[in-house]
């Protein structure tokens, strides 16, 4: 966690690190408000930020509720201004930085940050700015980091097998890859670790609220029976957790700090006391995960569905551990599963797409992606990764239709503009 009352910036690839320590916050008790070019029920589905304050910002016209980026110092300043006066202690986030420098300019977006330091250092509230240092000049970057009290990096790269997974489209290829045929992703130049692709998450949105959530107070214990016989261990699920959580809780904790090793310690000391405890086995299992140890995770998830079976996140997860491990066949058994369970969930349909492309079955990954998109057509995610599959085709006409879907719901998202750009000039060159 961010310590609080200081203003922090956040160097990351994509900003789902900084929305789930803001989402913690909000799950604490603080009042919170969000600036953002997101569309706020996206943000109400991933992360649950129904209780924050959300303004939208957007330079399409006739957007009811949204502000134009230009109002920065103006309508918008004037929005924060009051809530930070009339919320002492709260939590602001300002996503997309570099897309206000591109509309206003380094030197609107500077005085901006300078106003809200001051009346947020009077409310002691915590700022956390989330931005990939690469969309913008050196220069830029430098000058923020003076604005801050802290710079925090927290971009990752994830291998998975013998594959490398384009930070930019998703796509998977062997480690040897210089570049990535369906975006031009250039890996040599990288010099920080990619965060997870938008084609897989390894905690489902719904997972990564629930476990995120920390237990307080204590439940009633019943009353001893005479001569009871002896009993198995209680199975426990989030809604039913034990009277002590303490290790279950810091292992969320880590885990969410990218600490896994370290979480899964407390996993472990959680199964000591519960041995049944379905939550821990489910989170130790997405920490080994994230540290490469698929069989060791599937092991976990395994004993986690022992007590959940019907559990589409479970099942999409080793689907996902499955999938990486290249049994394609057994990964697609639990999509299909968790999809008998929840078959309103686009986040297992997509990942069902991404298995379909590993296969090569990219007709199924575009049905997969279709589906997926007629439960939730604002997921910017879902739109690259039929793009992805459209471009591995030769299509590059239809994939630059799904990059101006991207473009309607955001109008400067990079990597929809950079690959838009790419499909234009391949398109031009057939």
């Amino acid at each position: 966690m961010l310590e609080k009352g200081l203003s922090h910036l956040i160097y990351e690839a994509r900003t789902n690190f900084t929305y789930e320590l803001f989402a913690e916050f909000l799950k604490a008790g603080t009042t919170g408000l969000c600036i953002t070019t997101t569309l706020p029920r996206k943000l109400h589905k991933e992360y649950g930020l129904q209780n924050a304050e959300i303004i939208w910002i957007t330079d399409m016209e006739g957007v009811t509720g949204a502000l134009d980026p230009k109002e920065l110092n103006s309508k918008i300043w004037e929005k924060v201004k009051e809530f930070s006066e009339n919320n002492h202690e709260c939590v602001i986030l300002i996503d997309d930085l570099s897309y206000m420098i591109l509309e206003n300019g380094y030197k609107e977006v500077e005085k901006f940050l300078t106003n809200l330091d001051e009346v947020s250092n009077k409310a002691n509230c915590t700022l956390m700015v989330p931005i990939n240092p690469d969309s913008v000049t050196e220069e830029i970057s430098n000058a923020l980091k003076k604005k801050f009290d802290q710079v925090k990096d927290v971009r990752s790269f994830i291998l998975t097998g013998n594959k490398v997974e384009c930070p930019e489209c998703g796509a998977m290829w062997h480690t040897h890859i210089d570049t990535c045929d369906i975006c031009g992703y250039d890996f040599s130049a990288e010099k920080h670790k990619p965060a997870l692709t938008t084609e897989e998450k390894l905690i489902p949105t719904k997972e990564a609220k629930v476990s995120g959530k920390l237990r307080v107070g204590k439940r009633e214990e019943p009353e001893p029976e005479p001569e009871p016989e002896p009993e198995q261990p209680e199975s426990f699920g989030f809604d039913n957790r034990p009277s002590d959580d303490s290790w279950f809780n810091r292992g969320v904790a880590l885990e969410k700090l990218s600490q896994s090793e370290q979480a899964v310690e407390c996993f472990d000391k959680a199964l000591e006391q519960n041995p049944n405890d379905s939550w821990a086995w489910f989170n130790k299992g997405v920490s080994l995960h994230r540290l490469g140890l698929l069989g060791e995770s599937l092991y976990c998830y395994d004993k986690a569905l022992e007590f959940n079976p019907n559990d589409p996140d479970l099942l999409s997860n080793k689907g996902i551990a499955l999938r990486t491990l290249g049994k394609t066949d057994e990964a697609l058994e639990c999509y299909k599963k968790a999809l008998r369970i929840d078959p309103n969930d686009s986040g297992i349909w997509s990942n069902m797409g991404v298995t379909y492309r590993v296969m090569g079955m990219n007709d199924a990954a575009l049905e997969a992606y279709n589906k997926a998109l007629k439960i939730d057509p604002y997921d910017v995610g879902i739109w690259l990764n039929k793009a992805a599959a459209l471009q591995s085709q030769g299509k590059f006409d239809e994939a630059i239709t799904c990059y101006e879907e991207v473009l309607k719901i955001n109008p400067y998202h990079p990597v929809a503009l950079r690959n838009k750009e790419f499909a234009m000039s391949r398109t031009l060159r057939s």
